[in-house]
């Protein structure tokens, strides 16, 4: 594993929070570098990364022949205080978690630990029966084994972040970890102990946010913190790449598919589209260059960038290109896993005249032969008027991802069945809203997105063997 893999911030953001909040003190010595390395299941490049950090920040000093020494000084009030002003300024966000978790977390660890190896499982067992005091907290076991399993990005960068915006996982000792004995384990299935894991894990993490809103509660008195501003959570899903230019993509993939930019038409120029977006040139003409390579464009000699009449054959070897549909394919996972539960809570806590706007704007896909947005419409009712922050979040960043899924459909559907593709899955969807039927309907939207997932990844590969 590469020392820059970003699982270095893990070991970072750990220790600096241990330190910070006075689990290590000043001149106490943190694990050694190979325990270190047994505790995140790290390779050692990257635990010296993640520490060489902590040296930079002025909390360690770092000796190859020794264990890393905490520097940082600050006595008990200082510890407190610092704690005070992180976590009062997250306690909507942390409140928010609480359900937001249950929503867009369980299902995916559940089916994560459902598809480990044998290996994997038992190891994960070991670790649950043994904790030692040093062990790493099972927030952090969880992100580091179990959503690597489907190989899946977004599932890891949303569990991460999250973590790191909560941060009180870093915090958890001895006592606050779930431990499994053998008794309870024993004669259990795989799928019997993810359930008893999931009742633990629920009773675990209800304790620790009522403790830590409590603590909450005293410090804004305390350290006169009432008026704190409140710090909202942020998935920032492009932290390895250049997001201005992807977002920019999505947005003009967006407007060329609700005609803005009608097919045959040219793209306003390069100063137009840089003033009305409010980024570079540079950054305008790279995402045209993307543009270009997906087949939707072509940019001509001084005349501008033409939007193609009928789509072309995407560049997928493009680097750029293969990463887009990489976090497409990867968003459309995620999605199959958590949208039914999100969509479920959303309509049953949404207003009525909501409700009645998700039922207009789904039959007008029908009457206009646009059933190819459902997608987008179901996304946009979530983000609009889910009350959760945290799914609201996330489901505004899927659906930037999603539309980079406009110019797949174009090329595996001939122009009728682009239309009559989605024709069934939108009756079926009106019909149950119709009747009221949440759960019918957030059902019907996760099995079609799961088959959108199924037969793009196969066109995908298919395009690759192809290339």
């Amino acid at each position: 594993m590469r020392a820059d893999s970003g699982l270095n911030r893990l070991v970072y953001e750990y220790f600096e929070a241990r330190i910070l909040y006075g689990y290590y003190k000043y001149g106490e010595s943190l694990p050694s570098i190979n325990k270190i390395c047994q505790m995140f299941h790290l390779a050692q490049a990257t635990v010296r990364a993640g520490l060489a950090l902590l040296e930079k920040g002025g909390y360690v000093r770092v000796d190859p022949r020794t264990a890393p020494v905490v520097v940082y000084k600050a006595g008990p009030a200082g510890f407190r205080e610092s704690a005070a002003r992180y976590f009062v300024s997250r306690k909507a966000g942390i409140a928010d978690w609480v359900l937001s978790g249950k929503l867009l977390f369980e299902p995916l660890w559940r089916e994560c630990l459902m598809r480990w190896s044998d290996e994997d499982w038992k190891r994960f067992l070991d670790n649950m029966k043994h904790l030692s005091v040093e062990s790493v907290s099972m927030p952090a076991e969880l992100y580091i084994l179990v959503f690597k399993a489907p190989h899946n990005r977004l599932f890891l960068n949303l569990y991460w972040e999250t973590v790191r915006y909560i941060r009180f996982a870093y915090l958890m000792v001895r006592k606050d970890q779930a431990v499994l004995t053998d008794q309870e384990l024993e004669g259990l299935s795989r799928e019997e102990v993810i359930s008893l894991l999931g009742q633990t894990f629920e009773t675990l993490y209800g304790r620790i946010t009522a403790d830590l809103l409590s603590f909450i509660a005293q410090a804004q008195d305390e350290f006169d913190l009432g008026d704190m501003e409140q710090v909202p959570f942020y998935w920032n899903i492009y932290r390895k790449r250049p997001q201005m230019r992807y977002t920019l993509v999505s947005r003009i993939l967006r407007e060329i598919e609700r005609g803005d930019y009608p097919r045959g038409t040219y793209l306003p120029s390069l100063p137009c589209m840089a003033q009305r977006y409010e980024v570079s040139f540079n950054t305008v003409r790279r995402s045209l260059s993307i543009l270009d390579s997906m087949g939707i464009t072509r940019s001509l000699q001084g005349k501008g960038t033409l939007v193609l009449a009928e789509a072309e054959k995407a560049d997928l070897a493009n680097p750029e290109i293969r990463e887009g549909m990489k976090l497409y394919l990867d968003s459309l996972q995620l999605m199959t896993l958590t949208i039914k539960p999100v969509v479920q809570y959303t309509l049953e806590n949404a207003t009525a005249d909501a409700v009645e706007k998700l039922q207009y704007d789904v039959r007008q896909l029908g009457k206009n032969r646009n059933g190819y947005k459902i997608f987008e419409v179901v996304l946009t009712f979530i983000a609009e008027n889910c009350r959760l922050n945290l799914v609201k979040e996330c489901y505004n960043k899927l659906r930037e991802l999603i539309v980079w899924g406009y110019p797949i459909a174009l090329l595996r559907l001939r122009e009728r069945e682009f239309h009559m593709e989605y024709n069934d899955m939108v009756d079926q969807a009106g019909r149950y809203l119709g009747e009221g039927n949440a759960e019918a309907f957030s059902g019907s939207v996760k099995e079609s997105m799961g088959r959108e997932y199924q037969e793009v990844r196969i066109f995908l590969e298919s395009a690759d063997t192809r290339q």
